[in-house]
């Protein structure tokens, strides 16, 4: 039997360019056959909806009570939900942090002004993992000629982003092969109708992945098959 995962998924809790809550994003893709998500809301540096005026743990306290919530309506459906994060470390430049979570950031308050390089120092401390979200995007919110992190403090980098472009997944296929590093694939979801005109992606797996480290310990082995479907928006 196999197991169908999106660890790339943006609800409108915390991500403020996201327009579906969780609950129905859990709907959606369990609609679609997916047998759970990793729910990677974009961090404070990122595009976020989190109120400045928060303290650090009322902030993070967010996070993980969207991924509560979610939790919560995939054990209804019986349907996978793990915390996950997208942190932008850069020029617009993201990574997404798997293995991690609320006591983690409870304990590094400081997390945000971390280079993309410590950042990785602390997930992997805690047992977490790191994929490089669509390294090769282009768009106008993002800078030209930027500098990437080290990519050797990387674990994985994701070669199939379902909002890309081809090139822009086939230059990402290219680098991870190049530095022989494990890979991730998702959907970036922002939308409940997201499958209406973009492809589906993620990974397979032939055990069911319920827990943070039960995901990790799948990337870390290179236990994930890349699936996808459908034709690109964007061309």
């Amino acid at each position: 039997m196999s197991y169908f995962y999106d660890l790339h998924v943006h609800s409108s809790e915390c991500s403020g360019c996201a327009a579906s809550s969780v609950e129905t994003l859990v709907a959606a893709e369990k609609a679609e056959g997916y047998s759970g998500f990793v729910l990677t809301n974009h961090f404070l540096t990122g595009n976020n909806c989190i109120p400045k005026e928060l303290s650090w743990e009322e902030k993070v306290r967010c996070y993980w009570n969207a991924y509560l919530l979610g939790k919560a309506a995939g054990e209804r459906l019986d349907f996978d939900v793990i915390f996950g994060l997208e942190h932008n470390y850069g020029n617009a430049q993201e990574i997404l942090i798997y293995g991690i979570d609320l006591d983690f950031l409870l304990a590094n308050p400081d997390f945000c002004s971390l280079s993309g390089e410590e950042i990785c120092d602390r997930v992997h401390a805690c047992g977490g993992f790191v994929s490089h979200a669509h390294p090769f995007r282009e768009r106008g919110y993002i800078p030209k000629g930027n500098n990437h992190l080290d990519y050797s403090y990387l674990d994985a980098i994701e070669i199939y982003n379902s909002a890309n472009t081809e090139r822009e997944d086939e230059r990402a296929m290219e680098l991870c092969e190049r530095l022989g590093l494990a890979y991730t694939a998702g959907n970036d979801m922002h939308y409940a109708p997201h499958f209406a005109t973009f492809p589906h992606a993620g990974l397979v797996f032939d055990r069911r992945i319920k827990t943070s480290e039960e995901l990790v310990s799948a990337l870390r082995n290179r236990e994930g098959r890349l699936q996808h479907s459908g034709e690109r928006f964007f061309k």
